[in-house]
């Protein structure tokens, strides 16, 4: 069943769930589609654009991300900068007619496969949680900073997601993440970027330090 039919906002972003993202909305057809989300639930879809691919030829099962409105500050001119949060993953369906000036389509939620053990997920979350602290020690000694690590969930299955929104991943690497069900692979794709990470990172933290 579809989750609904949603205002959709094709961009070279990823949006994850449960991670936050900042916007800026200056096209007229955005401004009107947060006037009118602000005035029913305050959300509406972001789905990862492709390059080379119109936005209404997006094709059918292309994932994105539910995203609620939690901030906004408008502007004199109309223009907002917004921060939304995600919620549900979805894959479009199909755009639908409407008398809105932004895309509206047809969604439906894509919820996780796994046929990881909860032990075993646990433990795989555990050493990215490591391997994390890992890259943000070092990140800090790099540029003279201090500060408490970043929050990170508790729930493996999230876990992957708030890391990437965090690190530096190219689109596709993100859009991958995305659409990747299981959340094992999802912290075994994660884990490898930052495994792959810490020594550079921890030897420019070192040669930091000397000089």
């Amino acid at each position: 069943m579809p989750l609904s039919h949603l205002p959709v906002f094709p961009l070279g972003v990823v949006l994850y769930p449960g991670t936050a993202l900042p916007l800026h909305l200056f096209e007229p057809r955005y401004r009107q589609m947060l006037a009118d989300v602000r005035a029913g639930d305050s959300r509406f879809g972001i789905v990862t654009g492709i390059s080379g691919v119109s936005e209404r030829d997006l094709p059918r099962g292309r994932m994105g991300c539910v995203a609620e409105v939690t901030d906004v500050e408008m502007m004199p001119d109309g223009r907002a900068n917004i921060v939304v949060q995600g919620r549900e993953r979805f894959a479009l369906e199909e755009f639908v007619e409407s008398d809105a000036l932004y895309h509206v389509a047809s969604v439906v939620e894509v919820p996780d496969i796994s046929t990881t053990n909860a032990v075993a997920l646990a433990v795989a979350s555990d050493d990215v949680v490591q391997h994390f602290r890992q890259v943000v020690k070092a990140v800090h000694a790099i540029n003279g900073e201090s500060g408490p690590m970043p929050t990170l969930p508790d729930d493996p299955r999230q876990l992957a997601w708030t890391i990437a929104s965090m690190v530096d991943f190219d689109l596709d690497a993100r859009y991958k993440l995305l659409a990747e069900r299981d959340p094992a692979a999802r912290l075994s794709t994660v884990d490898a970027v930052l495994r792959k990470a810490i020594p550079e990172l921890e030897l420019q933290a070192a040669l930091r330090k000397q000089s």
